[in-house]
């Protein structure tokens, strides 16, 4: 009894230090690029929403769910953290699956792992969908294979997986490792049911088919590498995304890949002798298969966020397992590695990305009447800053076709066309005003250099690592 009760305190301990950190990096970290477009694609009217997704990526249920929160980040002074609140509560959402475990040491066990886990609370401080498609899939593996298959029960797995489904193309692998065990359940209510949330997704299919593949631009490394990832991340620590700077030290990160194995052995033999470890492993088996198949057409596996699909069902097949003096050392230490990096990332100095400080000097620096041409990474903010009304200029786009899909942007050097846009944008400045060029220092071609020198006078106004900003005058203009 007294074990039990250190148990669940510590366990709430875990969960007010989780909930700390994942509020000051909720409101510490300024919105990183995929933020950004979260963000701008959120305000858009749905019809131009679905366009913009038919030559984007994923589909629309995030970006509606964030529409309020986006006219709140618009009118609240330094509001930008408002986008973040769909994915804290989605990262709230996911405790409340204790209520399916047995009371005492299963539930303390989860809630510890989830509180603790590092992609999560990383995740749930972030304007991206997978925090909600975390909460999503596990709701949906407890409503297809646990329970009495009302007509009330039905109707929720039938909507849950319709939502999924328009959430992140993840939840594709999930239904479909939900119809395998559903079937080798005899639960042919809930297959029925998930085939009704299959039908309601039917309608974005042919979006979806011409989606472009160049879109998915995600990280194609080697399979150990990912491997590697992965266990950690089932270890409670994992790879932590570039946006979320520092990365882990790498003593911390193999220590999460040795306890990510130790969880693993731990919830194999539980699997054994207990019905939810065995279909929680199987569910998690079976969709990091799925997706590893699929990655040989397009490149989907990303170690760091392709485990959101699955880990929240892994925690809780681990803590639903026969307990034992491993498995309960096994589960604390990743809480406690979890945690562990999760604090570090959240002291760590937050930056503001170089796209979005060159899109706070435009809005400083340009006034009616100039232009301002950007390119790559660099667009996308420009852009937003005067839609949201902060920057007196609109942006064009290098190349052309980045502005109809700003969300992604395939690396290349300008050529003749993009010179030839510059030269018209350049025609296009008032007299006495400036057009400024923003572009990565790869882009900064001999032909772009002779179209703005051999016009006018041409200052740069910021060289970074990373960065180019010129001002172009032409030579007969004074400011």
């Amino acid at each position: 009894m007294q074990s039990r009760s250190r148990l669940t305190l510590g366990a709430l301990l875990i969960v007010v230090l989780s909930l700390a950190l994942r509020a000051w990096l909720l409101l510490a970290r300024p919105l990183w690029f995929d933020e950004l477009f979260t963000l701008w694609a959120a305000r858009q009217p749905t019809r131009d929403l679905v366009a913009t997704l038919r030559v984007d990526s994923g589909p629309p249920a995030f970006y509606l769910l964030e529409r309020p929160f986006a006219r709140l980040a618009d009118r609240a002074t330094a509001g930008d953290a408002w986008l973040r609140v769909p994915s804290f509560l989605a990262g709230l959402a996911l405790l409340l699956a204790a209520r399916a475990l047995p009371q005492g040491a299963p539930r303390a066990l989860f809630v510890a792992l989830v509180s603790g886990s590092t992609l999560l609370n990383l995740y749930a401080a972030e304007a991206r969908p997978y925090a909600l498609l975390a909460a999503l899939l596990l709701a949906l593996f407890l409503l297809a294979l646990r329970g009495e298959e009302r007509a009330s029960r039905l109707a929720a797995t039938a909507a849950v997986a319709a939502l999924a489904l328009y959430t992140h193309y993840l939840g594709l692998f999930g239904l479909a490792a939900l119809l395998c065990l559903s079937a080798a359940a005899r639960r042919w209510r809930s297959f029925a049911a998930l085939l009704a949330g299959a039908a309601i997704f039917l309608p974005w299919a042919p979006v979806l088919r011409a989606q472009p593949a160049a879109a998915v631009a995600w990280i194609r490394e080697p399979l150990a590498r990912t491997a590697a990832g992965m266990l950690s991340s089932f270890g409670g620590v994992g790879r932590i995304p570039s946006p979320f700077q520092p990365r882990v030290p790498p003593a911390l990160f193999a220590a999460g890949a040795v306890v990510g194995a130790v969880c693993w052995i731990a919830l194999l033999f539980g699997s054994r002798r207990d019905r939810d470890a065995r279909d929680a492993a199987a569910f998690v088996l079976l969709v990091l298969a799925g997706v590893a198949a699929a990655g040989f057409v397009r490149p989907i596996v990303f170690a760091g966020r392709t485990e959101m699909a699955v880990l929240p069902v892994f925690l809780w097949g681990l803590a639903a397992a026969p307990r034992s003096r491993g498995l309960s050392a096994a589960a604390i230490a990743a809480a406690a590695l979890g945690l562990a990096a999760t604090t570090a990332t959240a002291l760590h100095a937050h930056v503001e990305p170089e796209s979005s400080a060159v899109a706070a000097s435009l809005v400083r620096v340009a006034r009616e009447g100039d232009v301002v041409v950007a390119s790559a990474s660099f667009y996308l903010p420009a852009r937003l800053a005067f839609e949201r009304g902060r920057m007196a200029v609109p942006v064009r786009a290098l190349p052309e076709e980045l502005a109809t899909h700003p969300g992604w942007f395939v690396p290349a050097r300008p050529g003749p066309a993009e010179e030839l846009r510059l030269a018209a944008a350049m025609a296009d400045v008032a007299p006495g005003h400036r057009l400024f060029l923003v572009l990565p220092p790869p882009y900064q071609t001999e032909g772009l250099a002779r179209a703005l020198e051999g016009a006018g006078r041409v200052e740069p106004l910021l060289r970074t690592e990373d960065a180019v900003v010129l001002a172009w005058t032409r030579a007969d203009s004074t400011r």
